[in-house]
């Protein structure tokens, strides 16, 4: 799976979760000025999976979703036609009500979209301004 989806084969002993492979696809992908389009393509897919599994859809256990993967095996540009906005939220409600739950002790799910909601919503738990508010109109929202 490793060589077809990212270009490189671990050897067993790296082979402990996905987070190990992980870990081996950032150390292996050091693009040169010589890199050829095969490995800057691999190079995209390990970065676009890393964000996947690791910003917008982590698990309550921490490791890299192998699934990813899978979506990243035939087009980059397919990606481009899903609705990600969508699918990071629901997969944070579904999270949160996981939480929810009395035996549970972690979540997951992209914790700071959350963050930025609770200091959008909840004044008390919004971080005090530095710049005055006629300077941060151009700020990206989560910066304001």
């Amino acid at each position: 799976m490793c060589d077809d989806y990212l270009g490189f084969i671990p050897f067993e002993k790296d082979i402990i979760s996905s987070n190990s492979i992980r870990n081996l696809a950032i150390q292996r992908f050091l693009l040169s000025p010589w890199s050829t389009d095969i490995e800057v393509i691999q190079h995209t897919k390990t970065l676009i999976w890393q964000l996947l599994s690791g910003l917008l859809f982590p698990s309550t256990s921490g490791r890299a979703s192998l699934y990813f993967l899978e979506l990243l095996h035939d087009n980059v540009e397919n990606l481009t036609r899903w609705s990600w906005g969508s699918a990071v939220l629901a997969f944070l409600y579904h999270n949160l009500c996981e939480a929810a739950k009395a035996d549970t002790s972690s979540i997951g799910g992209c914790l700071i979209l959350l963050q930025l909601w609770a200091w959008e919503r909840l004044p008390m738990v919004r971080p005090q301004r530095v710049l005055p508010l006629h300077a941060i109109f151009d700020l990206p929202y989560g910066a304001r």
